[in-house]
């Protein structure tokens, strides 16, 4: 029996037992005794069993998918226990870890959850580009009162680590993203990216040869202008990040080779560690308490850079006049208030965010909407933004006489109670 601090875990053959909490301290020790399992004792199947874990991070188990995924790249299959504890087995599933643990038996969530959107796999720029958009418009839809400076900066740092995976891992199976949303306490977003590649001592050391420990090298890898390829990349994505993270009081962590760097309350540390990581983890933690706080992060060589946005590329017209809303795109559902909340969240952040342009919300495929959708929309908007302002803000389009009846009628039931 292995004991680390919170997290127990015991090997019995091809068997590993997890219990307590999984957190980003502890995978390498899981990996290592996974590497024990597979190319020491020469097993080709091992169990990961989960059944006493209490808690589990994307931090840990990022990390251990993408061990797992290149182990079934050599013919390893990996089978798994899922916790006992109903709500972290459900997790376990909705993230999407047990599908990449064990794809035979989990298939991949195929939707969201109010505090998630799930772990996404990435080969290639088409399929990074899909993930960022995902992930961002998870944020559109959950987390209420952005500002577009913060959106657009996570977005950018999102864009910069993906793509690093792609263009200095060397990760055979691409990159795993994930990312998660807090509400309860500070407002803010993490996402975890993680690969399965040479890790960031090597690249580095392949341009910088003055780079001698695992540890210079993630030191190196945040400053400004840091790159394995001048010609490929100007070198800002893991600088930019870290600044984003540090400038809004978040956290940053990296895990490459035999070297951790973490930043927690500004306070930045580095240190060795005893079990190698082939690959490369990225934590990033950013908090939204201050709005317009995190465009300050992004200077490069002292200038602010303004990155394009999801919001630009999908929603504006050329002219800045108006955003163009497809309904019908935005929801599978409009019977209910549940699939509501996360409509009224978006268009609560499109209008603040592009203020003095009025959002055109296009309901053709719609064909009707219930009543309780309109109130949790239309009516709760209506109360927000008070009258002068919900006409400014939105128009209706190819909508039936039944869908404007229930708005008006939801407007009307809301203005007669506040």
């Amino acid at each position: 029996m292995f004991e680390n601090q919170q997290l127990l875990y015991q090997r019995t053959e091809n068997k590993i037992a997890i219990a307590g909490a999984l957190g980003i301290k502890d995978f390498r020790k899981i990996l290592a005794t996974i590497h024990h399992i597979t190319d020491v004792l020469g097993y080709s199947e091992l169990t990961l069993d989960f059944s006493s874990c209490t808690a589990a991070f994307s931090g840990a188990m990022l990390p251990i998918c993408c061990y797992v995924m290149a182990l079934r790249n050599a013919r390893i299959e990996t089978n798994i226990v899922l916790p006992n504890s109903e709500k972290l087995s459900r997790l376990f599933t909705n993230t999407n870890w047990a599908h990449f643990l064990e794809p035979r038996r989990f298939e991949l969530a195929k939707t969201n959850g109010r505090t998630q959107v799930p772990t996404m796999s990435f080969k290639n720029s088409e399929e990074q580009n899909e993930c960022v958009d995902k992930l961002v418009n998870g944020m559109l839809k959950t987390v209420d009162g952005l500002h577009r400076a913060d959106f657009a900066a996570v977005e950018w740092a999102l864009n910069e680590i993906t793509d690093n995976v792609l263009n200095h891992s060397e990760s055979k199976i691409g990159g795993l993203i994930q990312l998660s949303i807090f509400e309860r306490t500070k407002r803010g977003v993490e996402f975890t990216v993680c690969d399965a590649g040479i890790g960031i001592p090597k690249s580095l050391r392949a341009a910088k040869s003055d780079i001698h420990t695992d540890i210079e090298a993630l030191e190196e890898a945040i400053k400004e202008g840091v790159t394995r390829n001048k010609v490929t990349n100007q070198g800002n994505g893991l600088y930019g990040s870290f600044e984003i993270c540090n400038v809004s009081g978040g956290s940053f962590d990296i895990h490459s080779g035999t070297a951790c760097l973490a930043l927690h309350r500004k306070e930045l540390s580095l240190k060795s560690e005893k079990i190698p990581f082939e690959g490369t983890l990225v934590d990033a933690r950013i908090d939204f308490s201050n709005p317009g706080l995190l465009q300050e992060a992004l200077k490069f060589k002292g200038k602010n850079h303004i990155p394009t946005d999801f919001i630009e590329n999908k929603y504006e017209e050329d002219s800045l006049q108006k955003i163009n809303f497809f309904m019908a795109q935005e929801s599978r559902s409009f019977g209910s208030r549940l699939a509501a909340r996360p409509i009224k969240t978006k268009l609560g952040n499109l209008i603040n965010m592009c203020q003095g342009q009025k959002i055109r919300i296009d309901f053709t495929g719609v064909t009707i909407i219930s009543s309780s959708f309109a109130d949790e929309v239309f009516g709760k908007l209506f109360v927000e933004l008070g009258p002068m302002g919900f006409m400014n803000a939105m128009e209706f389009v190819n909508s039936s006489n039944t869908i404007l009846n229930l708005i008006d009628r939801s407007i009307r039931q809301r203005a007669s109670t506040n």
